[in-house]
């Protein structure tokens, strides 16, 4: 299987280094060419949990072979998902995207920018830091699962192929129906551990021992609960606060993406997730005051990043 996957972050080298152990020829695409240069040039050291590997494929800036390209892998920033998806339908690829991005709002936007790709969507919770530009820490395992936006495109088969080829490198993979149900599913997740770790400068784990800090988090995921129940989506889990303790658990050496963001002043990331709370909830009649607390602080911060620059990034 020829496989491309855009947006060589954290989570497109984690995903890179996993599937690099198996026979599918892998394409990493950028949007720098100074950062896609310095890939080529460098390589990839992916430090996993049991293993230290380093690893070259090839980098491109831009798709460059959309016929040939089995299985698109988008892996950029959810505020990077409409020029990306732009990018690619000029490219003319109309090939099968599969997203498993932070955030709400991706589906829509790559049906709309790529209507003729069939959309696989779903979640990860593997965790996975940039320790450089060049070098990602596997912070966590987790479970990655998947499914069609549209019933039958692409095929069972294919699904299964590639649900395969991840088991095959070491990712606990796994198809599901609802792939909405699993992208809010993680919203919710994210919600309460993401801005907590970026406004209090810790690795997810340490929200368990704070004990404040856990009752802000239960409260931000169960107002999110809350607008989830009203969307009628069928949840991947029963219990919201056990799950959301469990994730902060299996990844509690990992700094979050938002965290790693703001340390860096880059853009996070809020909009799309107790951003999105904050807007299914309002469409609802349903005002989420805790959410939107959170994402007023991470936008306050934000901005102080843009004026005063990175801080101690801590990592």
């Amino acid at each position: 299987m020829n496989i491309a996957i855009v947006g060589p972050g954290a989570m497109g080298l984690l995903m890179a280094g996993y599937l690099y152990k198996t026979k599918a020829n892998l394409t990493l695409v950028d949007n720098v060419k100074e950062h896609a240069d310095l890939l080529n040039r460098n390589g990839i050291r992916w430090e996993g949990l049991d293993s230290d590997i380093r690893f070259t494929v090839p980098v491109t800036v831009g798709l460059k072979d959309p016929e040939n390209t089995d299985l698109l892998i988008l892996c950029v920033k959810a505020y990077d998902t409409d020029a990306a998806s732009r990018d690619l339908a000029r490219t003319g690829y109309r090939g099968p995207v599969l997203t498993l991005q932070n955030g709400a709002g991706n589906i829509e936007i790559l049906k709309q920018n790529l209507p003729d790709s069939p959309i696989m969507a779903g979640a990860t919770s593997e965790g996975a830091n940039l320790v450089d530009e060049s070098h990602v820490r596997h912070a966590g395992k987790g479970k990655t699962e998947f499914g069609p936006v549209d019933a039958g495109r692409p095929g069972r088969n294919f699904m299964e192929e590639v649900a395969e080829l991840m088991r095959n490198a070491g990712i606990n993979a796994a198809l599901m129906a609802e792939p909405q149900s699993l992208v809010w599913s993680k919203v919710l997740v994210n919600a309460g551990i993401n801005p907590l770790t970026a406004i209090l400068r810790v690795q997810n784990g340490r929200l368990l021992e704070i004990e404040p800090a856990r009752m802000l988090m239960r409260d931000l995921v169960l107002e999110g609960w809350e607008v989830f129940k009203r969307m009628k989506l069928k949840p991947a889990y029963t219990d919201p606060l056990a799950r959301v303790e469990e994730v902060c658990r299996l990844t509690a050496s990992n700094y979050s993406s938002m965290f790693q963001d703001l340390a860096h002043a880059r853009r996070t990331e809020i909009d799309f997730i107790n951003g999105a709370i904050v807007q299914e909830g309002k469409r609802r009649g349903m005002l989420c005051p805790r959410n939107e607390s959170v994402m007023r602080i991470i936008h306050s911060m934000e901005q102080l990043g843009k004026t005063e620059g990175p801080g101690n990034p801590g990592l």
